[in-house]
């Protein structure tokens, strides 16, 4: 069942999504629902998931729900040494590299999920996707690819991006690569600065306070 919806899907993608993904410098394999581009120092993912029977519309043969990647090598790699071997300090939706549905960049205006009920609808589900993807989550994608711009997302209060406790140390590492710190410290204070979290995440108010 998968398998014959997801050759359905990637058909349609070859003259509905291809061809726009392709003028935005993203690449997608023969038989794969997966996307990637490198954009300044970025690499970014869009992966159009397939879910078969979604328990949120049973009468659907599969649901199409599409998530965002986004890897910025400099930025991570002060993220991996702030938590060093304490894995579970990423737990949540993001995984502390913007992982996340694409339906958040439409600031909840639209799930960003498409049900397919018939073989027939799948190129309207396409379209209405790539429409999408062009109209809310391209522009986070191409304003989401450096240090500098991780911190003003933050910075004025982006409602697009995902606010989980692992993108909250993303945005400190970020702050930390462009040299403010005290950006750095604010962002902890003001988010896991109560007690209890303070005490989970004291090693990362530890690394602040030595980083450089």
């Amino acid at each position: 069942m998968k398998s014959d919806i997801k050759l359905c899907v990637t058909e349609n993608l070859k003259g509905h999504l291809d061809p726009y993904m392709g003028a935005k410098g993203f690449t997608r394999g023969s038989n794969s629902l997966f996307y990637k581009r490198k954009i300044g120092d970025a690499a970014q993912k869009l992966d159009l998931r397939l879910e078969v029977h979604p328990k949120d519309q049973p009468t659907a043969s599969a649901a199409l729900y599409p998530f965002m990647q986004i890897d910025i090598p400099t930025v991570d790699d002060v993220l991996q040494d702030m938590i060093g071997d304490d894995l579970g300090l990423l737990e949540g939706v993001t995984a502390g590299v913007t992982r996340q549905p694409i339906g958040f960049t439409s600031a909840k205006a639209d799930p960003g999920r498409w049900y397919i009920y018939q073989r027939d609808s799948v190129e309207e589900i396409v379209r209405e996707a790539r429409a999408f993807i062009e109209r809310w989550t391209m522009p986070v994608l191409d304003n989401y690819a450096s240090p500098e711009q991780v911190v003003a997302a933050d910075e004025e209060g982006d409602e697009r991006l995902a606010r989980d406790r692992a993108q909250t140390m993303r945005i400190v590492a970020a702050a930390l690569v462009i040299g403010r710190k005290d950006y750095a410290r604010e962002v902890l204070e003001k988010r896991l600065g109560a007690p209890g979290a303070r005490r989970r995440f004291q090693r990362v108010f530890e690394y602040v306070e030595r980083y450089r």
